[in-house]
């Protein structure tokens, strides 16, 4: 009789099990992301992807009606595929649409109660409702007109079959492994190009298909969570012991990252243990905060790694770099992949103690202060860049601070990423001690040229969230912060330094042109014939209104010289407004207030003074603006009439009700917001009392009142003569008062748009105010081409020879 196995005969059934058990668990692995324990999140990267899609789908629907040439070229060269290669593109389009949603749909099942099933079933069907929402809105080919080079292409929109297909992918690649995740990407990729070369879909439709499909799957996640893609405090306590490392009492930590999970343990003999499991999406989360940083802030932060091997050994040498260097951190006592995701993990051994943030003031002493500021200069002075101080990163014991989380650490760091993470740990400080005895340790640490170099980076971007999170409910400000600092080291508060590259109202002037430009292409997409009307224009009357478009410069520097209480040199005022036509078209009516402030400061006058001048100017114009308006409008109200066709009149409706509405929600919180209102005040009040002082004194002298309200008269009055010009080149004629009407509410809406220079929503506005005038669309977009061509494109040139010359000779 054979001999049974050492270990009895439970031995010999047990070893296949457990063969059984690793290989489902290898299995599981290879095709599911980590379970988790079922956890899910929301990020705010999904809400950046569905506004995204919503940008895209609303750039393509205009394109869709142009049926731009270029598009129609495009299709004739791809469709039809050889006959030889048509099967091909077929199965590619049918396996890469359908079958991926019937494979994603069966690899749904063994995700336990269905749940990956369920999200994809409600991402496919939103999806689904969205394109029949769409198409009957916009009809079967969202206004593509028929045209005989696509008859044998499929122009209906959306490309359901394809936006069901991404919105079922897309919403259930979070419960894959990531091999799958770059396979059903392959397969997208391919049924999208087989939908073009199959004749499927025009390219514009698949795009905004794509869109379609992008983003309902982000506002599936949003509205129900995604899984995190990281194991369960279980998986990791099994995962690790590949590492050699035996962890017990293995739990989350309260504050956690996306891609990295933190775990709290112990290890067999009881002390303490932190584990930083980098998971399936951490090379994507520091990619895109990578990119997120390189696009708001000049400096993007630490080198970018390939994969998560690579982010654990950096963490971990940059804590050997930081023990180096003299810094208290803790003992690393494993790193690598480990388990069946082969997750990357750090294992590291913190010493005994409280962290800093669940201590009050009175626990904790000078000493650990000057310590934790001699730990942060000790990392100043060897290069390290710690790149996330904040009171949750320091441990204190009894020996001293301890820092800890150097997964954002960098090394030969330059000065100015040092001396920010020296100003967190002074914020980090006070948010824990207070602002005085945050100020006096920095007193007795540093001297006053390092404290002279963190005041320069002291800043809410410099801050950690936890950090200013305590800084906020303890009502600390920054500003009480640099100031004790500056008071303790001797020295003036500096002006601090740029820290971002882009701001809000930046971003305001991008997503307004994108807007602009939207609107623009609405308006070329119904008005083919314009291009042949300006073809035929009269070129007697463009070259008139080319030369009534510069008068306004003239006219300008005329009310310029009204604008201010003393004496200002008439010609550098006219140089100003040539400038001017650069700089509005650039940064609009905000750069021109900022330009003219800085001439005025230039001439002598102080700031007060400058800013009031800048004030009356701009106002003037509106004001006369506003005045013309109305006594057109009576005269101008019976030319005006509904328009029963084209797209002008429609966006310029939907562009008047988004400026209104902006406007009232503005006005709405700065009326019913106490903080919003206080701080109003406080910015706006000692303006007006300046203006209001300056106006009296202008008005003493009618001179001045004739000059500025008269120049800012003539301007807009050549304006409107440049546009009649410009009517007359292609044909049309129209009232003064009409003209004056339809610029008038034109400026309106183009000032109040965050649209540099106005692009495309002051077109749309003087192309739809033309049109209910009775213009014909083709010749109302002709005519406010050769206007804008005159008064903002071509004016560009030597507005900016001009604005370099003045900067050349320090006029601004």
């Amino acid at each position: 009789m054979a001999s049974l196995p050492v270990g009895g005969p439970d031995e010999a059934v047990r070893r296949p099990l457990g063969v059984r058990h690793r290989g489902a668990r290898r299995f599981r692995a290879l095709v599911l992301g980590p379970r988790g324990g079922g956890t899910t999140r929301r990020r705010a990267s999904d809400a950046v992807r569905l506004g995204t899609a919503i940008l895209v789908v609303a750039i393509c629907v205009p394109l869709i009606r142009a049926n731009t040439s270029l598009e129609v070229r495009l299709d004739q060269i791809l469709t039809p595929p050889p006959s030889g290669v048509r099967w091909l593109v077929a199965t590619l389009w049918q396996v890469g649409s359908v079958g991926v949603i019937v494979a994603l749909a069966l690899g749904g099942l063994l995700v336990p109660r269905l749940v990956a099933v369920r999200r994809m079933a409600i991402a496919g069907l939103a999806a689904l409702g969205i394109c029949l929402a769409l198409a009957a809105l916009l009809g079967s080919a969202a206004g593509r007109p028929s045209i005989p080079q696509l008859a044998g292409t499929d122009t209906r929109f959306p490309v359901t079959q394809l936006a069901v297909a991404m919105a079922v992918a897309l919403s259930g690649l979070p419960f894959l492994s990531r091999p799958l995740h770059r396979l059903v990407g392959v397969a997208l990729a391919l049924a999208a190009l087989s939908a073009v070369v199959g004749g499927y879909g025009l390219p514009v439709n698949v795009i905004a298909t794509i869109a379609i499909g992008w983003g309902t799957a982000a506002a599936c996640h949003l509205a129900m969570g995604s899984p995190a893609g990281l194991p369960s405090a279980d998986e990791v306590t099994e995962a690790v012991r590949d590492l050699r490392v035996e962890v017990r009492a293995l739990a989350p930590m309260s504050r956690q990252e996306w891609g990295v999970e933190a775990f709290s343990g112990t290890d067999g003999e009881g002390r303490p243990l932190e584990l930083a499991v980098y998971g399936r999406d951490a090379a994507d989360a520091q990619w895109l905060t990578k990119v997120w940083r390189f696009c708001v802030y000049r400096d993007s932060g630490p080198t970018l790694m390939i994969n998560r091997l690579q982010q654990v050994e950096h963490e971990a040498y940059l804590t050997f770099l930081a023990a180096k260097a003299g810094v208290a951190v803790p003992e690393v006592v494993a790193a690598g992949r480990c388990g069946p995701s082969r997750d990357a993990v750090l294992v590291t051994r913190p010493p005994a103690g409280p962290r800093l943030a669940t201590l009050n003031a009175a626990q904790v002493s000078d000493e650990i202060v000057d310590g934790f500021l001699r730990s942060a200069l000790a990392l100043r002075e060897a290069g390290i860049a710690h790149g996330g101080l904040s009171p949750e990163t320091v441990v204190v014991t009894p020996d001293g601070p301890c820092l800890r989380d150097f997964r954002r650490a960098s090394s030969s760091a330059p000065a100015a990423r040092t001396d920010r993470d020296l100003a967190a740990a002074i914020a980090a400080a006070a948010a824990v001690v207070g602002v005085d005895r945050a100020g006096a340790a920095a007193h007795r640490v540093l001297d006053a040229g390092t404290v002279e170099s963190v005041l320069t980076q002291l800043q809410r971007s410099t801050l950690d969230p936890v950090t200013e999170r305590m800084a906020r409910a303890k009502k600390q400000s920054l500003r009480s912060l640099r100031q004790a600092l500056a008071t303790a080291a001797g020295v003036d508060v500096p002006k601090l330094v740029e820290a971002k590259r882009i701001s809000w109202i930046n971003l305001a002037m991008v997503l307004g042109s994108v807007f602009g430009l939207w609107a623009i292409i609405g308006v070329l997409s119904d008005a083919a014939g314009s291009l042949e009307v300006i073809r035929g224009a009269r070129w007697g009357w463009v070259a008139l209104a080319l030369a009534l478009a510069q008068l306004p410069a003239v006219s300008g520097a005329w009310a310029l010289t009204g604008a201010v209480t003393g004496p200002i040199p008439f010609g550098r005022c006219v140089a100003l407004e040539v400038s001017n036509l650069f700089t509005s078209f650039i940064g609009g009516d905000a750069a021109v207030f900022a330009i003219r402030v800085r001439f005025f400061q230039r001439q002598g006058y102080d700031t007060s003074a400058a800013i009031s001048s800048g004030a009356i100017a701009g106002a003037a114009s509106w004001v006369v603006k506003t005045l013309l308006f109305l006594l057109s409008i009576g005269f101008a109200a019976g030319d005006f009439h509904v328009a029963t066709s084209g797209g002008g009149h429609k966006d310029l409706v939907w562009i008047v009700i988004g400026v209104v509405i902006a406007a009232g929600v503005l006005a709405g919180l700065v009326t019913l917001v106490p903080r919003i209102r206080r701080l109003a005040a406080q910015r706006v009040r000692p303006h007006l009392v300046t203006i209001w002082g300056d106006l009296k004194a202008i008005a003493t002298e009618p001179r001045k009142i004739v000059y500025v309200l008269g120049g800012s008269t003539a301007s807009q009055l050549l304006i409107a003569l440049c546009l009649g010009a410009s009517l007359h080149a292609v044909g049309q004629r129209a009232t003064l008062p009409t003209i004056l009407v339809v610029l008038s509410l034109a400026s309106l809406i183009g000032g109040a748009t965050p649209v540099p220079g106005g692009a495309g929503v002051v077109e749309v506005g003087l192309i739809g105010g033309l049109t209910s005038a009775g213009v014909p669309q083709s010749a109302a977009v002709a005519a406010v081409f050769i206007e804008r061509a005159c008064t903002a494109y071509l004016p560009l040139l030597w507005g900016w020879a001009t604005l370099v010359w003045m900067r050349h000779r320090e006029y601004i």
